[in-house]
């Protein structure tokens, strides 16, 4: 038996591993007058890689057709077609050909036969395949329902469109019918609008995807075999000429359809009037002069946008450039007919195209250009609103009659100091005010200093007084004028002065003054009218900058952990008398250059007080010495450098002196060059992880997990030591927060942290590198999210240990579920017990109930008579 099946599977196998011939399966349904083309191919042969085709026709008898070998090969009734291209064979691989017919007839129908002529050793497999060709007549008509010609239409921007197309078959075989609505722009560019595919579902085009879904776009279909296209606002990008494309389809290989025929028509050439073109929005040019207290009416017309919802602004600038983004807006109405009308401006619809601004009770503020805003919006499928266009009317200048405040400003210096340290006084006096009457002057004091070549750089403001008099200081004279350096004061109505107590060699440069003119308006606010600026004066003296040099020095160089560095800091100043100098170190980690990245160690006061900074590990806080040397050297030692320790260091040095009063002043401040700390040997890497081969336990039994450490960069497992400590966020509580468990520190002294209690937690250490937590006999309080984090400590080569960054592992979950037989146990036992107990009481009841309780018995007595012996009788 065992042979036969063998034997089989053998034969199966030569017969499958021979040449394969494949054409189509089942039968072709072609449309006649189609170009129709079937292909074939050969597989698993032997021999050259480009193999022959040979075509036979099989109606009523075989024909031969057409050879890709023999040139003489096609019979004489198929020669004509050959040599005309009506029917020819085409190669499209070594292995592969097509069957082609320029334009099939019904007589082309019948039996296709593909063979191939063997180049095997061994003949093997089959050497030919054929294939039905059906033709059927051309039943599918396209055509549009109201006129034969493509029309040419003109519509509005956001305007709707119904385009429409009749598409019928009359197929004898059963087939499947598509439409596609095609926009064709510029007279090249064709785009897929929206099709109704052979499997009868609607696809839109890849432009149209985000319209189709809201519904902007869609396609109807009505009885007789009439498809619609329906666009419910048109944009511009819908300009072209619209066509619909029919497709007839029908199914091969059981499962696949095959278009066997298209046809396309033109529907309507589609114009589209885009809003921007055609809004239009004007007003009444020109310049207007008024008189204060007029009232302002101007009429703003817009056109062409009848049907589109509409919103206006009225804006006002001071120029004749206008900046809608930016100039004020007087009034607005939204596209609800909604306006924000205030009490002297108003805005009203006159007509259905006429909007009229009124300003009343006009001032000198309002002087200016006034123009108006016009913009359309289309509301779209999902109802979401689109602003398409906006215009912009001219402008219409209006000019208030009054007179401006004129005057002259002149500064006038009092003292001018002749070194560092002496008092300066400015004073800017107004002169010729005219048409002032109810104006109000303030004061803005300017200040442009020089740079080291004696060019202006840019100008600071000193301080500033605004229209109620109210003084506010510039950023860099805050910090003078509280401490009283700096004095500004109004002497008269019309001078204001400005006084140094101590003038600094930053104070060197020119100052200026400007005189502002406020009036008051009818809403009781302040308007600037006028400002004029005063001439600069020159506050110069001749002295020598100072500066500051530092370098800093690397005496012990820093390979391995556990060493000491030390950097030396050398300062030298010059043209700074009896300097005092403040030190601090600070330090750039590697992955930062910048110095806003900086971290500051430690400081020295020029007082020689030693201040940590931002040192934080609170184990060395003795690690980190700032010492002065001498009057120009300061040295910084870092004892037991660690990897966290490495980066880049700098002296940040300021020199002090006495200012004119004694008191002590920054003059010049400046950093040195770095010293890098790197290590040899780069700081070791390692992993925690936390796990447990049962995270999910029932309640009553011991959850174990274990903490793991993957620490390979240290070999010798003497070298390291851990501190593991674990934490759990309860579910099953209203603290979310982490609650720490237990802890392990290096010298393996484990602290209970949770309420004090070590009977339900047990900790050890199961390897040098993984430790293992219990809990036992858990509750539904034990679930929870667990994790555990690991502190190294590593030992240098000096045998000092160091103490590395903490890790910590994912969180592992524990779930505690409750036994059904557990949770039964316990009340069944008490049950049977208490029934026995009940049971048994009831029996000793009754026992002793009917023997005492249902009255005392008479018992009958009889005598008894012995029988007298016969000797005796």
């Amino acid at each position: 038996m065992e042979h036969s099946v063998w034997l089989l599977l053998l034969v199966n196998w030569g017969l499958s591993s021979g040449r394969v011939v494949k054409v189509p399966a089942g039968d072709l349904y072609r449309v006649v007058g189609t170009p129709v083309s079937i292909p074939c191919n050969v597989s698993e042969y032997q021999g050259p890689d480009e193999q022959n085709f040979d075509w036979i026709v099989l109606n009523g008898g075989a024909k031969n057709l057409v050879s890709t070998l023999e040139p003489e090969f096609s019979d004489a009734e198929y020669k004509d077609k050959i040599l005309k291209k009506e029917i020819w064979v085409e190669r499209l691989g070594d292995n592969s050909v097509e069957l082609r017919f320029k334009s099939v007839q019904f007589e082309d129908a019948g039996k296709y036969e593909c063979q191939t002529p063997s180049t095997d050793e061994n003949s093997s497999g089959n050497y030919k395949d054929s294939v039905t060709l059906r033709v059927i007549p051309d039943g599918l008509t396209l055509s549009s329902e109201k006129s034969r010609s493509v029309k040419s239409t003109s519509y509005t921007q956001g305007k709707p469109l119904e385009l429409q197309c009749v598409a019928k078959t009359t197929s004898s075989v059963p087939t499947h019918l598509s439409v596609t609505w095609q926009l064709k722009v510029n007279g090249s560019l064709t785009k897929d609008v929206l099709s109704f595919t052979e499997g009868h579902w609607f696809q839109p085009g890849n432009l149209y995807e985000n319209r189709y879904q809201s519904g902007d776009i869609r396609m109807g279909m009505e009885e007789n075999g009439i498809f619609k296209l329906i666009i419910t606002h048109l944009r511009p990008e819908d300009e072209g000429v619209y066509s619909c494309v029919a497709a007839e389809w029908v199914k091969e290989d059981g499962s696949n359809w095959k278009k066997i025929q298209e046809k396309t028509t033109n529907i309507a050439m589609v114009t589209v009037q885009q809003l921007a073109q055609i809004l239009q929005v004007s007003t009444m040019g020109g310049t207007h002069t008024l008189n204060k207290g007029d009232e302002i009416d101007l009429l703003c017309s817009v056109t062409g946008v009848e049907d589109v919802a509409v919103e206006v602004s009225w804006h006002f600038s001071i120029s004749a450039t206008v900046h809608p983004l930016s100039d004020n807006v007087l009034v607005h109405v939204n596209r609800a007919a909604v306006v924000n009308n205030t009490n002297f401006v108003t805005l009203s619809r006159i007509n259905g195209t006429d909007y009229q601004l009124r300003v009343q009770q006009i001032d000198e503020t309002d002087n200016g250009y006034y123009y108006c805003t016009a913009s359309a919006w289309i509301q779209s499928t999902n109802g979401t609103w689109d602003k398409v266009a906006e215009r912009i009317s001219s402008p219409v200048g209006i000019i208030v009659g009054l007179l401006d405040p004129t005057y002259i400003v002149r500064l006038h210096p009092i003292k001018v100091p002749s070194s560092s340290g002496e008092s300066a006084e400015l004073e800017c006096r107004v002169l010729n005010l005219q048409n002032a009457e109810n104006a109000k002057l303030t004061v803005t004091w300017y200040f442009i200093p020089k740079g080291q070549n004696g060019a202006p750089e840019v100008t600071v403001l000193i301080a500033t007084m605004d229209q109620d008099w109210t003084l506010k200081l510039g950023t860099n004279y805050t910090e003078r004028a509280e401490k009283g350096e700096t004095v500004f004061m109004k002497p008269e109505l019309h001078a204001f002065k400005f006084q140094m107590q101590h003038a600094l060699l930053s104070d060197r440069g020119e100052y200026f003054c400007n005189v502002t003119a406020w009036v008051k308006q009818r809403n009781n606010a302040w308007l600037e009218k006028q400002e004029i600026s005063s001439l600069a004066i020159d506050m110069f003296w001749k002295t020598e900058d100072p500066s500051l040099s530092i370098t800093a020095t690397e005496k012990k160089p820093v390979s391995m952990r556990g060493n000491t560095f030390e950097m030396i800091c050398s300062v030298s100043a010059e043209h700074v008398e009896a300097p005092h100098y403040s030190v601090a170190i600070a330090m750039n980690e590697p992955a930062f250059t910048d110095v806003e990245d900086s971290k500051m160690l430690i400081s020295l006061t020029r007082d020689s007080v030693v201040k940590l900074e931002r040192w934080n590990d609170h184990d060395r806080l003795e690690d980190v010495v700032l010492e002065k040397v001498s009057d120009e050297e300061f040295r910084f030692r870092l004892y037991r450098a660690q990897f966290s320790d490495e980066g880049s260091y700098y002296c940040i040095v300021q020199a002090w002196a006495p200012n004119a009063n004694g008191q002590w002043s920054e003059v010049v401040a400046n950093l040195s060059n770095t010293v890098a700390v790197a290590f040899k040997i780069a700081a070791p890497r390692f992993n925690v992880t936390l796990h447990s081969e049962r995270p999910h336990v029932y309640q009553g039994e011991t959850v174990e997990m274990n903490c793991t450490v993957d620490l390979s960069d240290i070999p010798n497992n003497s070298d390291v030591l851990y501190e593991v400590e674990w934490f759990v966020t309860q579910r099953f509580s209203n603290n979310t927060s982490q609650s720490p468990l237990v802890s392990v520190d290096e010298r393996s002294v484990v602290t209970y942290l949770k309420d004090g209690s070590t009977s339900d937690i047990s900790v050890e250490r199961v390897s040098t590198h993984e430790f293992r937590l219990r809990l036992h006999c858990s509750e539904k309080d034990v679930a929870g999210d667990y994790f555990c984090t690991v502190t190294p400590w590593i030992k240098s080569e000096s045998g000092g240990w160091q103490k590395m960054p903490r890790q910590q592992s994912d969180l592992l979950s524990i779930r505690v579920d409750i036994s059904v037989i557990d949770s039964f146990k316990m009340p069944l036992i008490y049950g049977i017990g208490f029934a026995l107990l009940f049971g048994i009481l009831a029996c000793a009841i009754g026992k002793c109930a009917s023997r005492y309780c249902s009255g005392e018995r008479i018992t009958p007595r009889y005598e008894q008579h012995r029988l007298i012996p016969m000797g005796t009788d």
